[in-house]
């Protein structure tokens, strides 16, 4: 992969550094400042590195959630793919089906 040399401006300051991608750099670029303008803007009080560590944190708390919402996906995967290569025999469904009756008491 090519490695591109580029500055970036987060929060007013400038940083050189080398990318596979500009397009996404850039992009990423844009995202931090857009968080950090919307704490400035929640904050108004608060100095700029303030508010860079508060959008820092609000990222960090939102790629956890993402980690854990991935780490139950990759989860349901195994399991199906275990049921599709007959590995597990058994699996209790996610849900309960509301289509199915219960069968009735002494039969």
């Amino acid at each position: 992969m090519e490695k591109n040399r580029m500055v970036l401006n987060l929060a007013g300051q400038e940083f050189r550094i080398t990318a596979g991608s500009v397009d996404e750099m850039r992009a990423s670029e844009a995202e931090v400042n857009r968080r950090i303008r919307l704490m400035q803007e929640r904050f108004p009080q608060q100095s700029t590195s303030r508010c860079t560590l508060l959008a820092m944190l609000e990222m960090a708390d939102e790629l956890r959630s993402l980690n854990a919402a991935h780490a139950d996906v990759d989860k349901k995967i195994a399991e199906l793919t275990r049921l599709r290569t007959g590995e597990e025999k058994t699996v209790t469904p996610p849900v309960k089906r509301p289509f199915e009756r219960k069968k009735p008491v002494g039969v």
